[in-house]
């Protein structure tokens, strides 16, 4: 069964996390990725990896990002190499970049240049700033975009210092942002037959990805600080966060005054913190109010603790490690880890997209590409000859397998 963008094709000149998962996005949707790499490869594939682990030499990162792509390797700084690009991009309906700003420019790719041979073209750049702004040229990654947004303050405990987020949310909420501006220019497309430059910034889907927080500052006029008891949320009051029992953490969720002063009791601590147990104080006092539950949970058990929790009212749930998620009976049914054969790293297991669609479902055929898996295939599509394809070969301007 094809997917819903089966004979779209996409040429992504992409590296690192935010193109590829654009790209990777699209392909599980069906459409045909033909990802363009240097002779030497995407960064990521050597990133984060353990030749002594029983997946070599192979990257986690990069096999995790760089499904349902086909690859090439081209010499984008010889003649060569950019003719089967500008072949390729001729026959493309959506371009997708993020590499430095104006890399793609001097390679004779910038949006300009595109557009006056493929006017149709969806051409999607993902920058660090608006590539329209004053800070067009600026480098965008991951946790620096985390720290220049404001969203690495807002975490960790306000007698610490900021802690970066553990995971690069930043580069896949841009991503995600980004798969949908294709997604609607495509439809677009599909009724006039209009191409356009489509773009979602990092900074700018980071600043989105904290549109509550900015509202509360906006609208009230003050930023929320951290707490220095950890509460995990700078508008939230006591008692949203994470404890520790004596053998383990939790967290507690957003509940009422009333359910908090229970705990209290319940705890043996509300005598310290009677003043406090109000709508109010749970807000203006709530490192008080913190601390004193956590005091009071350090001497009970896990068990308990989730027990007293759910008998009182108060969503509660607790710290699990990533094996620990993984293993979940839920996470197992759902069917999101998957399994494959690749060329580039064996047998090895993913997670798929979330999305359940039964009429167009996502694909999980294509494992992330060797360098230059895929290059002669490609070529020989658009159209070369053994000829043609052996003397670029020789000449270093593309590589590939048999």
């Amino acid at each position: 069964m094809s997917g819903v963008l089966d004979g779209i094709r996409v040429a992504a000149f992409t590296h690192f996390a935010a193109g590829p998962l654009t790209a990777q996005f699209l392909g599980a949707l069906g459409a045909d990725v033909v990802k363009i790499e240097s002779l030497s490869g995407d960064v990521n594939r050597v990133l984060v990896r353990d030749p002594e682990s029983p997946f070599g030499e192979a990257s986690p990162y990069f096999v995790t990002l760089n499904r349902n792509q086909r690859g090439v390797a081209l010499d984008l700084k010889s003649d060569g190499g950019r003719a089967v690009a500008r072949r390729l991009v001729e026959r493309a309906d959506v371009l997708i970049e993020n590499f430095k700003p104006g890399s793609i420019e001097r390679l004779g790719f910038g949006y300009a240049a595109v557009r006056a041979y493929n006017p149709a073209i969806i051409y999607c750049p993902i920058s660090g700033y608006d590539p329209d702004g004053p800070m067009r040229d600026a480098r965008g990654q991951d946790i620096l975009i985390q720290a220049l947004s404001g969203l690495a303050a807002l975490t960790g405990r306000g007698d610490g210092p900021p802690v970066p987020l553990g995971t690069y949310v930043p580069d896949a909420y841009t991503s995600q942002m980004n798969v949908i501006a294709i997604l609607c220019a495509l439809r677009h497309r599909d009724a006039t037959g209009e191409g356009q430059r489509v773009h979602a910034d990092m900074m700018s889907s980071t600043m989105h990805l904290l549109a509550q927080e900015a509202s509360s500052y906006m609208n009230l006029g003050y930023a929320g600080k951290r707490s220095r008891a950890g509460i995990a949320h700078v508008d939230h009051p006591a008692p949203y966060g994470v404890y520790e029992a004596a053998d383990g953490a939790f967290v507690l969720s957003v509940t009422s005054a009333d359910n908090v002063r229970k705990l209290a009791e319940r705890l043996r601590v509300a005598d310290r913190i009677a003043a406090h147990l109000t709508a109010r104080g749970v807000k203006a006092r709530r490192d008080d109010v913190a601390a004193a539950l956590a005091e009071g949970f350090r001497k009970i058990a896990l068990r308990e603790a989730l027990a007293m929790a759910e008998e009182i009212g108060i969503w509660a749930a607790p710290v699990r490690s990533l094996p620990e998620a993984l293993a979940d009976p839920a996470v197992v049914a759902s069917g999101l880890v998957r399994e494959t054969d690749s060329l580039y790293a064996g047998r090895y297991r993913f997670i798929r997209e979330p999305l359940t669609m039964p009429a167009s479902p996502i694909q999980c055929t294509r494992p992330a590409p060797a360098i230059g898996e895929h290059t002669f295939e490609v070529m020989r599509e658009l159209g070369y000859g053994e000829d043609e394809i052996a003397a670029l070969a020789k000449t270093g301007a593309v590589a590939g397998r048999e």
